[in-house]
């Protein structure tokens, strides 16, 4: 069942969009459908503002999509080495990750190390900084598991599972809301569905209205998949 709801304002601004991405965050809604001028827009938790043309498309689509849900576990452990590697790559655009606060507290974006045995260190679901981090041990895509030791991880976790399925990815840096030229666009999806982690692994790209996604190397190069 959808947690939604459907507004109509005369005239959208930032500060009105402001106002209600806060009554967003504080009702817990999934998402808002805003219907001004005639056309009809939805507002994410990331802060997303889609245009929608059917919204009856639109919300069959939304619920017929399947969600990851996150089961825990104790068994896993964080290597030094990779801990510190995710934090090198923290503070290297933290500056990006942090230009914006979200609903005055939350931090969007997120950092993932692949560890030796196949678990990856990554960022948290709902943080409001990045000196906590969770382990996920694994990714069962069939069964939409996200398998963690610590709290919840971001809801990018199955997407980044995905990416990581490409041996040559050992890093891999989201940032919310900013965009690189030089690489694909693909479709929005909602994090942490099987639609948004049904993406190419063989390049970086963008996701429009989301953000970039960038995939490193061994040695710290950003992977492009070349035309």
């Amino acid at each position: 069942m959808l947690n939604y709801k459907k507004i109509k304002i005369p005239n959208l601004n930032e500060e009105i969009l402001k106002i209600k991405y806060q009554d967003l965050l504080n009702n817990k809604w999934s998402f808002l459908i805003i219907e001004s001028n005639s056309k009809e827009y939805v507002l994410t938790k990331e802060k997303s503002l889609l245009l929608i043309e059917d919204e009856e498309k639109f919300l069959q689509d939304a619920e017929n999509d399947i969600y990851y849900k996150t089961i825990f576990t104790t068994d896993s452990i964080v290597q030094i080495q990779k801990l510190n590697l995710y934090y090198e790559y923290i503070h290297k655009y933290q500056s990006l990750m942090t230009k914006e606060v979200y609903g005055n507290k939350y931090i969007f974006g997120s950092v993932a190390v692949i560890q030796d045995d196949g678990s990856f260190i990554t960022t948290l679901r709902g943080k409001e900084d990045f000196k906590d981090y969770t382990i996920v041990k694994n990714v069962d895509h069939n069964k939409h598991i996200v398998l963690v030791n610590g709290p919840k991880a971001t809801l990018n976790a199955p997407l980044l599972a995905k990416l990581f399925t490409n041996k040559k990815v050992k890093v891999i840096v989201h940032i919310n809301h900013y965009y690189d030229s030089k690489l694909p666009f693909y479709d929005y999806a909602f994090p942490g569905t099987v639609k948004d982690a049904n993406r190419p692994t063989n390049t970086s790209f963008n996701i429009r209205n989301h953000g970039v996604i960038y995939l490193f190397d061994e040695k710290g190069k950003i992977i492009i998949e070349r035309s």
